[in-house]
Order: structure tokens, then C-alpha cells, then sequence
């Protein structure tokens, strides 16, 4: 018989005692990514926000819906699917994109109920547009100094040299 390994839970990175859970991950300039593992105490003395965790199960919430089927729920259809209130209780899935206009009413509050906001704020980008436009351009400018290396010319590898510093302090 085979001896399966449970995963190994995370511990705490800072006291070492309790187990994670939030996860920190920090981008630094260079696109390098380091992770921090917290568990709740630890993170609530560094400052660090509790991780959003829904109200309640999308399994229970399911659950909760097929036995709470009404006929006023077999009477409200998608126009494009034709799929009713009724069938999204019973499977879980709407039929298509136009469902959750059709359904709106009666969705949004399962969505906050699921999520705890009907909003989605999405994650912000690790680098910005100008943040991006400055990091290409010191890549090309040190692939020109490289060469005037090469060639020898040390006065307009100065030069370079100083575009490169100019162009460092704009990024911060």
C-alpha cells in the first residue's frame, strides 16, 4: 500500500509557531518576487489586512438555493436562453451572459453574500506603463554602453552611463 504525503502546512515566517495564512507577495524592481507566509496575529501587528474570506461557501449558498425553489422562480426566464431563475438554483450555472442582467435582482445579493462585494476591484499591476517604458529604455541604454565599452569610447560611455543614472531617478 502507498504512503501518501499530506501537504506540509505553512508556518508563520515570523514567530515560527502558528500556522499561515495570508501569503505577502512583494515585486521589486527587477520583476523579483519574494513571498512571506503570516499567520493571522502576526500579520494584524505588522499592519498587514485580513484576507477577504467570503461570508459563506459557494457549496452552501448552492445548497441553500435547490431547496428554496419557488414558482415565482420558474416564472422569471433569460431572454436570450430561455434558462429560468428556477434551473440556475437547481444546477448552479447560469446559460449564459446575458443571465446575470436577466437575474440581477436576486443575483447580486448572492454575489456579496459569496464575495462580500458586488464589485471587482481586480490586482494593480506590478509595473506601470512608465514604469515599463523606463526599464526598457535603461536596457537599451546599458547594451550601448556595453559596445562603447567594447569600442573603447569611455567619453561616450559617461555619457551613457549618466542617461542610465538620469533615467534610475525618474523610475523612483
Amino acid at each position: 500500500m502507498e504512503d501518501y504525503k499530506k501537504p506540509k502546512m505553512k508556518v508563520c515566517d515570523i514567530c515560527h509557531k502558528n500556522e499561515a495564512s495570508i501569503t505577502v507577495t512583494r515585486v521589486d524592481k527587477d520583476g523579483k518576487t519574494t513571498e512571506m507566509h503570516l499567520c493571522h496575529q502576526c500579520a494584524t501587528q505588522k499592519g498587514i489586512g485580513e484576507a477577504v474570506k467570503p461570508h459563506i461557501s459557494v457549496i452552501e449558498i448552492l445548497a441553500e438555493l435547490k431547496e428554496k425553489i419557488k414558482d415565482e422562480d420558474r416564472k422569471l426566464f433569460c431572454p436570450n436562453c430561455k434558462i429560468s431563475y428556477a434551473d440556475f438554483k437547481r444546477f448552479g450555472r447560469l446559460g449564459c451572459a446575458v443571465c446575470y442582467e436577466a437575474f440581477a435582482e436576486r443575483l447580486l445579493p448572492l454575489i456579496k453574500k459569496m464575495h462580500g462585494s458586488t464589485k471587482h476591484i481586480g490586482r494593480k499591476p506590478s509595473m506601470g506603463r512608465k514604469d515599463a517604458k523606463i526599464k526598457f529604455e535603461v536596457k537599451q541604454l546599458r547594451d550601448e554602453l556595453k559596445k562603447a565599452i567594447a569600442a573603447e569610447d569611455y567619453e561616450r560611455a559617461a555619457q551613457i552611463r549618466d542617461q542610465i543614472r538620469q533615467a534610475e531617478t525618474e523610475g523612483d
